[in-house]
């Protein structure tokens, strides 16, 4: 068994610009199969759209946002998940005052090399 603590990771700079932890995945135990993230989005801040070669689950755990997904936009707050298949774009924008914290899971794992960044 594996137990982590958001409080225990090093958060980084992920490549859409938010900040990240990620708690379960390749790069922290090793785990192929799923990972778990959290991630911030400052306030009046957006992540860079981009894709990924594997599907993700957003759980929005505080604020709110506008989620794009190709030509859709919806807005979410605390509460709302987000299915995104492999290969759309997306990106989320901070719509509030304080900090946008989106609980992030991807199956399989997340890897670098499975995403791309869209200009």
């Amino acid at each position: 068994m594996i137990v982590r603590r958001v409080e225990g990771c090093q958060p980084f700079k992920a490549v859409d610009g938010s900040t990240v932890v990620e708690l379960i995945g390749l790069a922290t135990t090793g785990t192929r199969e799923i990972s778990l993230a959290l991630a911030w989005v400052e306030p009046g801040k957006a992540t860079i759209p981009h894709k990924h070669e594997f599907t993700e689950i957003y759980l929005i755990a505080e604020g709110e946002g506008l989620m794009h997904l190709g030509a859709e936009k919806w807005k979410v707050s605390e509460g709302d998940a987000i299915l995104i298949p492999p290969g759309h774009i997306h990106h989320i924008e901070n719509l509030g005052s304080r900090k946008l914290a989106i609980w992030c899971i991807c199956t399989p794992a997340f890897t670098i090399e499975k995403t791309t960044i869209e200009k």
